[in-house]
């Protein structure tokens, strides 16, 4: 496996805790048992604040995928 994955065109550190990429209170544990990492994009929501992409470095995940299970 890769020790750098991409999310939003930002390069992120797999299994790091502290990964330096990632927005102030990510990477978070994913039940997986890997970590989501979070990126701010260039878009925005209807009230303009900024989006975040959100994925885990194992399985792929994101955020909003896991709050639907």
């Amino acid at each position: 496996m890769s020790d750098v994955f991409t999310l939003a065109e930002v390069n992120h550190r797999v299994g790091n805790r502290a990964c330096p990429a990632c927005e102030e209170t990510y990477p978070e544990p994913c039940p997986c048992g890997g970590l989501i990492h979070a990126t701010v994009t260039a878009d925005e929501d209807i009230d303009g604040n900024p989006l975040v992409a959100t994925a885990c470095d194992v399985c792929g995940r994101s955020e909003d995928q896991l709050e639907a299970i």
